[in-house]
């Protein structure tokens, strides 16, 4: 699905859309509550959402999917790509971020390659994100234990907590306390902002 306040542009992604056999657009809106709403309702593969939108922008959609463990998987547009702004998109749980000025064939790809599992980003903008990774690194040592490690990473994909159980061989549980132990040593109360954390301070590649 796309998300997006500007028709002119939806439009046009749209019909590129369609024009692939191997891609199915489910649904449109044109601003965030209705992105939220939408993707909570079809469930697609794949949204794609601008950065930039009226009442909920694309970051906070981004965050309420991977709070809610739904399993579409977010792309972020945006006119600008800034490493602190790329940072904060896969933080808040976007598994692409794409220029609005990239070709509609190559968001295409990206699409598909996102539906697949990949994670999508400019070349260009990888260096300034793995400074802004290490700019961000915290100091203080947080030890987890081999098995907190591995949920996290998981999580860092885009997994859900009945998915990593499924992936670990554990229970739903389980995975459920190594998240609250892990929301514990981090400080923080979500999964979003775990990543983030666990980002900032270089604890994931």
């Amino acid at each position: 699905m796309i998300a997006d306040d500007h028709p002119l542009f939806r439009d046009g992604l749209a019909r590129r859309i369609k024009e692939r056999t191997e891609l199915e657009l489910i649904g449109e809106a044109a601003d965030g509550p209705a992105a939220l709403d939408a993707i909570r309702e079809l469930q697609p593969d794949v949204a794609v959402v601008d950065i930039k939108m009226p009442r909920l922008d694309g970051l906070r959609v981004a965050a309420a999917v991977a709070r809610d463990e739904l399993h579409t998987r977010v792309v972020i547009l945006s006119a600008y790509l800034e490493s602190a702004v790329v940072f904060e998109a896969l933080a808040a749980g976007a598994r692409g971020f794409l220029s609005k000025d990239a070709d509609r064939r190559d968001v295409c790809e990206a699409i598909i390659a996102i539906a697949r599992g990949e994670v999508v980003l400019p070349p260009t903008i990888q260096i300034g994100l793995v400074e802004q990774i290490r700019a961000r690194a915290g100091e203080i040592e947080i030890s987890l234990s081999a098995r907190e490690r591995q949920v996290l990473e998981l999580i860092a994909a885009g997994e859900s907590a009945p998915q990593v159980a499924r992936h670990l061989h554990l229970s739903t549980g389980t995975v459920k306390s190594h998240l609250r132990n892990l929301y514990e040593k981090l400080g923080v109360s979500d999964r979003a902002a775990a990543v983030a954390e666990a980002m900032r301070r270089g604890m994931l590649e």
